[in-house]
């Protein structure tokens, strides 16, 4: 008797390099950043203790006058509908020449859905009303539209930079947090409103990597299922596209990541250590929470950015160059 031939080995289910682990995170961390801006309308702007906090910082920016307070005031000047037009356009320009067209819609929709959230929130969903004695009446401020303008316009900025990435990230974050700082200094906005400017710049960021991950991992198993598509040898292997972010990246990501949990925990006992009941004249109160506040600015920033920069889908995904077929 012959033995029976053996049956061909089942080949195995295509797989995509793309895991879960990075969407799946960037919509867990844009749920958090969600869930701060209500914190931030409930406990900054919706009650007395909130208010007078604010009302402390904001008093304390304009009795400043150093230099921080300078170079943001001539920051916020910059925040302006040209600026912003130019920085935008120049967005698209590197995505075209990068040949990266498939950015544009992302990004566009980070910008967009950040901006008119703000708008959203600051005149139909939070009203804020005076709570106690020694606060200034303001109109809705929460969030601030300037603030928001210029995270997202930096942001789109740091995810097309490509290779220049790492010079970009610090470049941009100077200028947005600086111009954040300079709403204060120049009393447009109080510290809660630029809090949730970026929280709200940063839920819509997580939300469209988060988005576009899942997107990019389904296209990829799509591929390995059908053998790839044109001129693609069929039958490659994606999972040897196994994503790695460039070195450069990854060590100013923690750098970053370093730099904006100093600003967090110090700006937080700096808060935290403020003489209670807070004395809205005291002077010494009003530059301690300034500075306080400056730091979780800073600090959130670029925990932020860091954050966007390790979870971000990498390029060589996106558009995995075409392999000639012999």
């Amino acid at each position: 008797m012959t033995a029976p031939e053996a049956l061909p080995a089942a080949e195995p289910a295509p797989t995509s390099p793309v895991g879960l682990a990075r969407p799946l995170l960037s919509l867990l961390v844009a749920a958090v950043c969600g869930a701060a801006v209500v914190l931030m309308a409930r406990g900054a702007v919706g009650t007395a203790s909130g208010q007078r906090l604010d009302q402390l910082t904001l008093s304390g920016s304009r009795n400043h006058g150093g230099l921080l307070s300078r170079i943001a005031e001539l920051a916020v000047e910059t925040v302006s509908m040209p600026v912003i037009i130019a920085l935008l356009a120049l967005t698209a320009v590197i995505a075209l020449l990068r040949r990266r067209p498939a950015l544009l819609l992302p990004l566009a929709s980070l910008v967009l859905g950040a901006n008119l959230t703000t708008q959203v929130i600051k005149h139909l969903l939070v009203s804020r009303e005076v709570l106690g004695p020694g606060i200034e009446p303001t109109t809705n401020s929460f969030p601030s539209g300037h603030s928001t303008l210029a995270a997202t316009t930096m942001i789109a900025l740091v995810l097309v930079a490509g290779r220049a990435r790492p010079l970009v990230a610090p470049l941009g974050l100077l200028w947005s947090g600086a111009a954040g700082i300079g709403t204060l200094v120049t009393g447009w906005h109080r510290p809660s409103d630029v809090i949730g400017a970026i929280a709200v710049s940063a839920a819509w960021t997580f939300l469209v990597l988060g988005v576009d991950g899942l997107h990019t991992r389904r296209r990829l198993r799509h591929a390995a299922a059908h053998g790839g598509r044109g001129r693609r040898r069929r039958g490659r292997d994606l999972r040897q596209d196994v994503p790695r972010l460039p070195r450069a990246e990854v060590a100013c990501a923690l750098v970053l990541g370093a730099i904006g949990a100093v600003g967090l925990v110090t700006g937080a006992a700096g808060i935290v250590g403020l003489p209670l009941p807070l004395d809205l004249a005291d002077r010494a109160s009003q530059l301690a929470a300034f500075r306080a506040t400056g730091a979780v600015i800073a600090g959130a920033s670029a925990v932020w950015v860091a954050l966007v920069m390790v979870l971000r889908t990498p390029s060589v995904l996106r558009t995995p160059p075409a392999e000639r077929v012999p």
